[in-house]
């Protein structure tokens, strides 16, 4: 049995995305821990009435059956909503900010890694952007234009693009922004003396540092990628490590960024 970490869904209320679909049904077959980090659902961008009685936590809930699952929320699923939508399902725990785990006697904090965004950690926004956003969405004559934002910036598909999970700038793979953020997820797992596993960039990543040639590399940083776009998740067995999918016939993720 392993811990598998998966983030980044960004399923609508219609259901679930076949990769996510996939990854809890093997992680069932193997009895291994799953472990969602973050934005499993867009609730931000659509508002959380199009979230009451979704079809597709409906299909996250019969699919677990009784099977345990752990929840840690990001900034498109604020923890709030997660506790109200997640309450018919008592399998499914919901973490607000993180979640520590020891395995192999190495510690893991898991956590979404948008608090080390310069749009949500830098600027504060992770308090201010629920409230803002469900007054838009409620909002007549300001709705359509909340969602042209979104389009724009990728943080939902357009109409045209229904068959890619994401689009525009959250599918961009090692910019500044990103290094940003693994920069803020090294920093923590140094200062704390842990293994820090992030979602939030939809870029696989790895920064490790060697501990000797007969023991595990011991892996600052993991970022667990976009089971949608590439297939990658992270699972933690001795180390932790980057994982495919089979459905997923190349990796296209798993760039390490430079050693500082």
């Amino acid at each position: 049995m392993a811990i598998w970490i998966s983030s980044d869904w960004h399923c609508d209320p219609e259901g679930l995305r076949p990769g996510v679909v996939e990854w809890i049904t093997l992680g069932k077959q193997g009895k291994h821990r799953l472990i969602g980090d973050g934005d499993m659902f867009n609730i931000l961008p659509l508002g959380k009435k199009k979230w009451q009685q979704a079809a597709a936590c409906k299909q996250l809930g019969e699919l677990l059956g009784d099977y345990p699952f752990d929840y840690v929320a990001g900034n498109h699923d604020p923890y709030g909503v997660m506790v109200e939508l997640m309450k018919p399902y008592p399998n499914i725990k919901v973490y607000k900010n993180q979640l520590e785990v020891e395995e192999g006697g190495r510690k893991y904090y898991i956590t979404h890694g948008h608090r080390w965004s310069i749009d949500w950690g830098f600027l504060g926004l992770k308090h201010i952007a629920p409230p803002v956003v469900e007054f838009l969405v409620n909002t007549p004559l300001l709705r359509d234009l909340w969602y042209r934002i979104c389009r724009w910036r990728g943080w939902m598909a357009s109409d045209l693009k229904k068959a890619s999970p994401v689009s525009g700038k959250e599918q961009d793979k090692i910019n500044k922004f990103i290094r940003i953020i693994w920069g803020g997820a090294d920093k923590h797992a140094l200062e704390n003396n842990c293994c820090v596993i992030i979602g939030h960039t939809h870029t696989s990543g790895i920064h490790r540092r060697g501990v000797s040639r007969s023991l595990p590399s011991q892996a600052y940083m993991m970022d667990d990628g976009d089971i949608q776009v590439d297939g990658s998740y992270v699972e933690i067995t001795k180390d932790a490590e980057l994982q495919w999918l089979p459905s997923s016939a190349t990796p296209a993720g798993g760039a390490e960024p430079p050693a500082e």
